[in-house]
């Protein structure tokens, strides 16, 4: 009887195996859930739902954009890292590491699947049309001299992918951020709104997710945290035009699973958004609206989600956030 019911157990593992194998095979035959843990009207938003149009396309099946922005993204991405791994939940990853380190749920490269890394946007610092700051210098100068007399909008949670760019030069730059008023989002589009109303006096974000407002005359961009300027936003000077210690820094968007996604999925979903990302018309997407355009391979996405986590926990305990 012992014998019979392993062998039972063996053949009923077979079968689900070869279920599970043949369902990955036939995969996708209904509509795909993206979920996108941001609010609509930002970047993470629209370079999303450019994907999902063109994954549709790809697979014959709808890729519906769900937003999750609640909490700053952390329902978002907690929610993707929870989801049945049968490749009809995906999502859109971007900078998650703070979350851990704010002790806002243990999520590591090991809760996702990476698929391709399609984005990456610099960091920039952005104020009000009629702010007194003309520039990010002007901003540290005030900083060193009232550390709590200017509020900085996340652009996210706090810290966020875009505000822990800034704290970095902050830190260079000799301030302590610990003692600085940090204002959280519901992400950048929320944040830019706050930013204009008089809620914060200056704002993290990307430059091509305040592009309307720009063109509007309602912010001004002082610097983007980028090498040099960005050649669709040539009249934003660079961070290291203005102050001595500007690193480099700001936010990745790739598509992502949960873990244990079959391979035969991830396959399928990597090529799709290596020939997306290649194809004239989602380079012209991107490329108008000045999304910055980096492509990553599974492998390589792992990488620098690994490098991520390390160089967040360095900001982060600079900050104080880690002990």
């Amino acid at each position: 009887m012992r014998r019979y019911l392993e062998f039972a157990t063996a053949a009923a593992m077979a079968v689900g195996l070869t279920v599970s194998a043949a369902s990955a095979s036939e995969w996708p035959n209904r509509p795909v859930t993206l979920i996108v843990a941001a609010g609509a009207g930002g970047g993470t938003d629209a370079t999303a739902r450019w994907l999902a149009a063109d994954l549709e396309k790809k697979f014959g099946k709808p890729f519906n954009v769900v937003n999750r922005a609640d909490g700053g993204g952390i329902a978002g991405i907690t929610e993707l890292s929870n989801a049945t791994p049968d490749g009809y939940t995906v999502g859109i990853l971007f900078n998650y590491a703070p979350y851990r380190f704010l002790g806002m749920g243990n999520l590591t490269s090991d809760s996702y699947t990476p698929i391709a890394q399609y984005n990456f946007d610099y960091s920039a610092i952005h104020v009000k049309a009629d702010s007194p700051f003309k520039s990010l210098a002007d901003v540290i100068e005030k900083l060193k001299a009232d550390p709590q007399s200017v509020a900085i909008g996340c652009g996210a949670t706090c810290p966020s992918s875009w505000s822990s760019a800034l704290s970095k030069v902050l830190i260079d730059n000799g301030i302590d951020i610990k003692v600085l008023r940090w204002v959280p989002s519901a992400g950048a589009a929320a944040g830019l709104q706050e930013l204009v109303a008089g809620g914060v006096d200056v704002l993290t974000a990307s430059v091509p997710e305040a592009a309307s407002m720009l063109d509007a005359g309602e912010v001004r961009s002082l610097a983007v945290l980028a090498p040099e300027r960005l050649a669709a936003f040539p009249d934003v000077a660079a961070a290291g035009e203005q102050v001595k210690d500007a690193a480099p820094g700001g936010v990745f968007r790739a598509l992502a699973g949960p873990p244990g996604l079959p391979v035969e999925i991830v396959d399928k979903l990597e090529a799709a958004v290596e020939e997306i990302y290649n194809s004239e018309s989602f380079q012209k997407s991107m490329g108008d609206r000045g999304f910055g355009l980096q492509y990553r391979d599974r492998e390589g996405l792992l990488g620098w989600m690994k490098t991520h986590e390390q160089d967040t926990e360095t900001v982060l305990r600079a900050a104080g956030a880690v002990q």
